[in-house]
């Protein structure tokens, strides 16, 4: 009977590591469903769902731990169930780097019960002034009972603190 598994992996990023990894699950009869993969600092890691035959799951992991200098987690696909209804949001910030920019932002996400789905965040320079900007672009999941008018006010008090910009915007998909 198949299964949908979740197998994650970081090692040193080199040449190969998706086609090695990609070569373990198709020997094992597995079907590479969907994935995100990056490199960052010296490292590649990688999330991908698997459907697999379950009889299949530990010849599977045995051999995906035998590939040299990657560390892997596997774990059952959990069904997406929501509790509530809620609504995609695209979270934009932008300003001067500081310790501490994303636990602030994070901690008023998380007093209105809003998920983080997907976010990327990167430290560069300014174009003009060369002084180092945090960058981060989330898609979050809010609460349909969310009352988007306080907490942009409440954003925009950690924003007005901080010294950031903090878009938040309805999400039209991609």
């Amino acid at each position: 009977m198949p299964t949908s598994l979740i197998v994650s992996f970081i090692g040193d990023d080199r040449p190969g590591i998706v086609q090695a990894v990609a070569d373990v699950v198709a020997r094992h009869g597995g079907s590479w469903q969907e994935s995100r993969m990056s490199g960052l600092g010296g490292y590649f890691s990688g999330t991908a769902s698997i459907l697999i035959d379950a009889e299949k799951l530990e010849a599977l992991d045995r051999s995906l731990k035998t590939l040299e200098g990657l560390t892997f987690v596997l774990r059952p696909l959990r069904e997406e169930r929501s509790d509530k209804t809620t609504q995609m949001m695209k979270l934009d910030i932008v300003g001067p780097d500081r310790p501490g920019i994303l636990q602030d932002v994070m901690n008023q996400l998380v007093s209105y019960g809003i998920n983080v789905v997907e976010m990327e965040t990167e430290v560069s320079p300014a174009s003009m002034s060369g002084e180092l900007n945090f960058i981060a672009d989330a898609l979050v999941e809010v609460p349909s009972d969310v009352d988007i008018e306080n907490l942009d006010k409440q954003l925009g008090d950690v924003a007005g603190k901080l010294g950031l910009d903090i878009l938040l915007e309805e999400y039209a998909g991609e």
